[in-house]
């Protein structure tokens, strides 16, 4: 990773916790609220694979967690897990137009589980059936509603600054 492709990564995600927290956790939406750093997690594994994905989900769930009222590390730890799956499941050939949708899915549903799992496992009094299930099905669909405007954002920066011969 280049210093430029870090920058680029600290932009888009303190942009788009910024985003997360003023904007989207404010409005007034039923069962649950949009995952916008999860969905960028997701648009920077899909294009640079596995150690992109697991580097800018720990980053973005560190700073996600600074400011969250749970212990310091749960969403690092959800975000890098994604980050690193989809990484995995990322190649060079032509996709198809609904893969970014599917993979954002999978992972907005593993990631309310994982951080569900979390919090069982650290006896978080909050989590329970009712508000898991509610989580799940809001998370995963506004997530879904963000894939078409995120990911190939994401993706197209990321080819952009593989493309700049500035200072290679």
């Amino acid at each position: 990773m280049t210093a430029r492709r870090l920058l680029l990564g600290f932009v888009v995600v303190v942009t788009a916790l910024l985003l997360q927290t003023a904007v989207l956790a404010r409005l007034p939406l039923p069962g649950g609220v949009p995952d916008l750093l999860l969905v960028v997690v997701v648009g920077f594994a899909l294009a640079e694979g596995p150690l992109s994905g697991t580097l800018t989900g720990f980053f973005a769930g560190l700073l996600a967690d600074l400011g969250a009222d749970h212990e310091l590390g749960r969403t690092a730890l959800v975000y890098a897990l994604v980050g690193y799956l989809v990484g995995l499941a990322s190649d060079d050939r032509p996709r198809s137009v609904l893969l970014p949708f599917a993979v954002v899915a999978l992972s907005a549903a593993g990631a309310v589980t994982t951080y569900a799992l979390e919090g069982l496992m650290l006896a978080d009094p909050r989590i329970d059936w009712s508000s898991y299930w509610r989580a799940l099905a809001g998370t995963t669909a506004y997530s879904l509603l963000l894939t078409p405007f995120v990911v190939p954002v994401v993706g197209a920066l990321v080819r952009r600054l593989e493309a700049d011969p500035i200072r290679r």
